[in-house]
């Protein structure tokens, strides 16, 4: 038509995939490249091919197994985020475990996938790393709301505790006596007894060693 604009041609956003399963590679590739502004430009076996691959091929995500031979996920993604900080890493993993998703966030990863997801869980996955968002399975989602819960509960025991008892807390937990107890702080060891009883009524606490991974959970050693 005269007059009319040229279109514009589609930006091209480049993936590298890294994972030992070659079909599930191909899997992925295909559902990647069914959408006309995802390419996928690269595929490797193992960590030290993708290093070697990025320093190639320029890209911007990664979509990232983490059991890998020769180098795995968590070793490269702390080699990218050194050297490669703009690259965006999807992981896509079996491992629903909070400790992985917690060391995968922590070197840099923008999401955290699981390989049961759905092909369109994937490609949304993709599209919110593109906005500049994270992107977290659900159920992965829910494992950090259950641990930041637990880490609120925890602190907000700890808070019920005065400073007082906070010292004798400490002081109980590296096995002092409550006569010992009393000449450091210069308090009778009646005194201390009393506080010690409060402690235990106020934490649920009974014996002497849930006393002590009490305070070791909490920094009070």
């Amino acid at each position: 038509m005269i007059g009319a604009e040229p279109t514009k041609p589609i930006k091209e956003y480049r993936i590298i995939l890294a994972d030992d399963h070659a079909i599930l590679r191909a899997g992925v590739k295909m559902v990647i490249e069914n959408k006309p502004d995802l390419k996928v430009v690269g595929e490797v076996a193992n960590g030290r091919e993708l290093l070697d691959m990025v320093a190639k091929e320029p890209c911007d995500m990664i979509v990232l197994d983490l059991n890998m031979p020769l180098m795995n996920g968590i070793e490269a993604l702390e080699y990218l985020q050194i050297h490669f900080p703009k690259i965006a890493v999807l992981v896509l993993t079996t491992h629903k475990e909070k400790a992985f998703l917690k060391r995968a966030l922590a070197k840099g990863a923008k999401g955290y996938l699981l390989k049961e997801e759905t092909h369109d869980k994937l490609l949304s996955a993709i599209s919110d790393i593109r906005q500049g968002k994270k992107a977290i399975s659900s159920d992965m989602t829910t494992l950090i709301v259950e641990d930041f819960s637990s880490d609120l509960s925890s602190a907000l025991t700890v808070d019920l505790l005065s400073v007082r008892e906070k010292e004798i807390l400490h002081y109980s937990a590296n096995g002092l006596t409550s006569k010992e107890i009393g000449e450091r702080l210069d308090i009778s060891a009646r005194t201390v007894e009393a506080h010690r009883a409060n402690i235990r009524e106020k934490l649920g606490i009974e014996t002497q060693s849930e006393l002590i991974k009490f305070a070791i959970d909490h920094n009070l050693l």
